[in-house]
């Protein structure tokens, strides 16, 4: 354990690698592509036709299919080679060391390395200094515009602040914040992501997991009684969509509204089972191989935890789902924030619901967009609140 003249000086070094406010850049391996659409709607159970088929998608005005707005952090995601060469000693990226030692890894690095990117340093510092379990805890993405089948993605990411350090439920730690900018290939925005990770210690003794301190963020509603209950997210029982076994398994459909939407409209309830399955498929659609999303053994000898858990990047796809599942298939998300609470383990139950809670832009007065909404979405599990979300989107009847 660090001692208060460690913690001093560490916490120096931290907010000098935020003052620095070096910009990295990577570019997607990969431009936009239909395969890749395919898996994280079959993974999440998506039915949004949009992301699908052409003629879906030209039907809501759009000149063809699009990626979802949630899954733009995917297609810039570390390779698992990149992931070791960066972050060698955080646990969970072990096993893709591909045989070398963690120290062999980092020389290699050292030695290719034009100039140091700040987010990276301060990992590694974390790291070094015993904080070296990973949670992602506050996701804000805006986005510009919607990305199509064959724009090529990069993302500019910048380091933006460092919290001093924080006693929290599962640990004691530092909250990272990184900025993310994501640009197609005419380098034209498409979306701005506030991206913030918990780097703490992991209890000594194994420990109920239960809700991380994380940033504010604006409140969500309340779960109604029904919480518990199955819900019916299909309005009509008619279906629509591309149907895979987790939109059959969940009743999810997106089909298109008939009604204006109206200040206190409620979201249908939406259950997502918390299988293994769908743990390990969301989190390879999200291109995420951290071990506590696919491997249970590692997950509960290190980080206490009692199995695998889904990602936050899953979690924001389902946010923006629920959303577009209620909306249609012409509603475009403008923005989603959220943050984490209680994990989502295998074995359990996500039950969501949501209310409209402004109409017409900021202050629900005229000087909005009359189909702009906001949405207060909250998604709950046998251990309380796991997500807490805020939703822009344009919603036409």
């Amino acid at each position: 354990m660090t001692t208060d003249i460690d913690t001093e000086e560490l916490e120096t070094q931290l907010q000098e690698c935020v003052a620095k406010g070096t910009k990295s850049v990577v570019r997607a391996r990969h431009a936009v592509n239909a395969p890749m659409l395919d898996l994280w709607a079959d993974a999440l159970g998506d039915p949004n036709p949009v992301y699908r088929e052409a003629a879906a998608a030209e039907a809501t005005g759009r000149p063809g299919i699009i990626a979802p707005p949630t899954m733009v952090q995917a297609w810039t995601m570390p390779q698992l080679s990149a992931l070791a060469g960066t972050l060698p000693q955080v646990p969970g990226y072990a096993p893709y060391l591909g045989g070398r030692s963690a120290d062999e890894v980092a020389a290699e690095k050292a030695a290719s390395d034009t100039g140091d990117n700040p987010a990276a340093a301060v990992h590694r510092l974390l790291t070094a200094h015993g904080y070296s379990a990973r949670a992602a805890t506050r996701c804000r993405q805006v986005y510009h515009r919607e990305a199509q089948v064959g724009d090529h993605l990069s993302c500019e990411s910048v380091l933006t602040t460092v919290s001093e350090r924080k006693n929290t439920a599962i640990g004691t730690g530092y909250f990272v914040t990184t900025r993310m900018t994501f640009r197609d290939q005419d380098g034209a925005d498409v979306a701005t992501v506030d991206w913030t990770v918990l780097c703490f210690r992991t209890p000594e003794a194994p420990s109920v997991p239960s809700a991380p301190e994380t940033p504010e963020t604006p409140e969500a509603p309340e779960a109604p009684d029904s919480v518990t209950g199955g819900g019916d997210a299909d309005r009509d029982g008619t279906g629509g969509g591309s149907e895979t076994a987790a939109t059959a398994a969940t009743g999810r459909t997106c089909l298109p509204r008939k009604e204006v939407p109206a200040v206190g409209d409620a979201l249908p309830t939406t259950v997502i089972p918390i299988t293994p399955t769908f743990v390990i498929a969301t989190a390879f659609a999200t291109q995420d191989f951290y071990a506590a999303h696919h491997d249970a053994d590692w997950t509960r000898e290190s980080l206490r935890r009692p199995g695998i858990f889904t990602n936050i990047l899953a979690t924001t796809g389902l946010v923006g789902g629920v959303v577009t599942d209620w909306g249609g298939p012409a509603t475009r998300l403008l923005e989603v924030d959220l943050k984490l609470l209680a994990p989502n383990h295998t074995g359990d139950t996500l039950t969501f619901n949501g209310e409209v809670t402004e109409i017409g832009g900021e202050g629900g007065d005229d000087t909005g967009e009359r189909d702009e909404v906001l949405v207060k979405v909250a998604g709950w599990n046998s251990l309380g609140p796991h997500v807490l979300a805020t939703v822009r989107a344009h919603v036409p009847a």
